[in-house]
């Protein structure tokens, strides 16, 4: 939902209440941020939040001519809006409460990462007696969908037929069935996710899956850090998947073995209220997780050990709270929400043998984020990830696996930008269930799924995007790109692997829905290897759904 496509009825509140610029305002602003004028009134002592109002959008805007049919308008009679309390419950701040800018900046953001919601806007507007009053602006998604997708990627094939509906009955929850197929399985999917039980903060999802090559499922239920005020949150859960592996040498399956996985934990936090826009948690918890693996007919390769780690953990994370608001980074047209602040998160925990069947391990994670513009039209953004175990007793590592990615955007147009991509990994002795890989949908479009592995991984992927913005039947917005892969894995590997590296051109048209899936970005490309060897098809065609451009 941008300005321009709010109801009539609410025009003159959006134009008096400027919260975002128009989009057509920006057609110099390369930056792409929409919120540089903020117009919210100033904190204040005695100011209170005296009423809320809520301006719900249908899907279909049917006040314009290119949406005004016949099957639009059946659409919005027969969707059920979201419930005013759903839009309540979300909300930082009630009647009554101090008003905060910060709170209603911070819940119109909450608002706009539902998937039920395509955009969100709060505003507000102070009367002769310094009282507050709100005006939260909403727009619907269509949220009952069949799942009818085939995908295909590095030459793999994947399937999915069902429905979900992530709005039932209006209330939020999210209810799902589907059967699936893709290289590995195929089997059937439950899904209930219940995102604020009974209009709380409390969050709980079951999952259960019955696949050709075993089961899987999944209960958890938690009190999560909802804001960057809230003071502690707590949870537990249990997941349990048992599924067939496959190894890959050049793109085809060599090895297969049957691995199950067990993963329990529990824990409590506690975060520092929200100072020079930071916010420091502190976790405490308890896990145990289990691999297990098993020969099966199909088996040709050496299988991993078993393992068990049972460990209390404790995880810090520093969080910092520099969001602005642009458009045209990772979907086509949507108000999306960019941080530029860090996002830092540790987890250091200690295995002790007398609690499982293997020696003794620290198990450690560490994970860091941050954007930041470098000029008025070039952002950089960076994620470092490391994470493993040590083991105490040898000294040494196991399933040490360290990345570096680094993205560059630079904006020549409000419409268009190059795009570069370049991920660095190196791994320590790896057992033999985890891998580095290269391949189709993994960054080398133009070969095979997992076609390179081994230890050592260096990825480059450079594009020119286009947001063309073009409405597709009033339900996709349009883009497209033309990219360059370049990319090689080496090391040690199970299997022979080519450790050369291995280029790619290619194009591709990208779908990003509006009236349903806001949050998601069809890709549909097509590329062709430049240096592959004779056994490699010339053009590779895929078909991947993403939450990216």
């Amino acid at each position: 939902m941008s300005m321009s496509v709010l109801s009539s009825e609410f025009k003159d509140l959006t134009e008096s209440c400027a919260n975002q610029r128009p989009f057509e305002a920006l057609n110099s602003d390369l930056n792409r941020q929409l919120d540089k004028a903020i117009i919210l009134p100033e904190d204040g002592d005695r100011k209170k939040i005296k009423t809320i109002s809520f301006h719900q959008l249908n899907v279909f805007d049917t006040s314009i001519p290119e949406e005004n049919n016949a099957l639009f308008r059946f659409a919005n009679r027969a969707h059920i809006t979201t419930k005013p309390e759903v839009l309540r419950s979300i909300l930082l701040f009630q009647e009554g409460d101090d008003y905060s800018q910060k709170k209603l900046v911070e819940s119109e953001r909450l608002l706009r990462s539902q998937n039920f919601l395509y955009d969100a806007r709060v505003f507000a507007e102070e009367d002769c007696d310094g009282n507050i009053e709100v005006s939260v602006v909403t727009r619907d998604l269509w949220t009952l969908l069949p799942e009818l997708s085939f995908s295909r990627s590095g030459g793999e094939n994947s399937s999915r037929i069902g429905f979900r509906e992530s709005n039932l009955f209006g209330w939020g929850k999210r209810l799902s069935l589907a059967h699936t197929s893709d290289k590995d399985r195929s089997g059937y999917l439950f899904i209930y996710d219940d995102p604020h039980i009974l209009s709380t903060r409390y969050r709980g999802r079951i999952e259960y899956a019955d696949n050709s090559d075993g089961k899987r499922h999944y209960f958890g239920i938690q009190y999560p850090f909802f804001s960057t005020d809230t003071p502690y949150s707590y949870g537990i859960s249990d997941f349990h998947n048992q599924r067939t592996e496959s190894l890959y040498q050049a793109g085809e399956v060599v090895s297969e073995y049957d691995h199950t996985s067990k993963v329990s934990d529990i824990y409590f936090g506690a975060a520092t209220s929200l100072h020079n826009s930071w916010t420091q948690r502190l976790s405490l918890g308890f896990r145990n997780h289990e691999d297990s693996f098993t020969a099966t007919t199909a088996t040709q390769l050496p299988l991993a050990e078993d393992r068990r780690l049972s460990y209390p953990y404790l995880q810090a994370h520093w969080f910092e709270d520099n969001f602005i608001k642009v458009r045209n980074f990772d979907s086509i047209y949507r108000t999306e929400d960019l941080n530029l602040g860090w996002n830092i998160k540790a987890l250091i925990g200690y295995s002790d043998k007398q609690l499982s069947n293997d020696e003794s391990h620290f198990i450690y994670q560490l994970s860091l984020e941050k954007a930041h513009y470098t000029s008025d039209r070039s952002l950089w953004r960076t994620e470092l990830a490391l994470n493993g175990q040590w083991n105490s007793e040898q000294n040494t590592a196991r399933n040490m696996i360290s990345q570096a990615t680094f993205e560059y955007y630079l904006n020549t147009s409000v419409y268009q930008s190059w795009y570069t991509k370049v991920q660095l990994r190196f791994a320590k002795n790896l057992t033999e269930d985890v891998q580095l890989t290269l391949g189709g949908e993994t960054g080398l479009r133009g070969f095979p799924i997992k076609y390179q592995h081994g230890s050592k991984s260096v990825l480059v992927n450079l594009e020119k995007r286009y947001y063309w913005e073009y409405d597709l039947l009033q339900l996709f917005k349009v883009g497209g790109a033309v990219f360059f892969d370049i990319g090689r894995v080496r090391g040690n590997s199970l299997v022979n692997s080519d450790p050369n590296y291995l280029k790619n051109i290619g194009m591709g048209l990208r779908l990003a829905p509006s009236r349903a899936n806001a949050g998601l970005v069809l890709h549909l490309d097509v590329a062709a290897p430049i240096n592959a060897p004779g056994n490699i098809d010339g053009v590779q065609w895929l078909f991947t759904v993403k939450n990216r451009f």
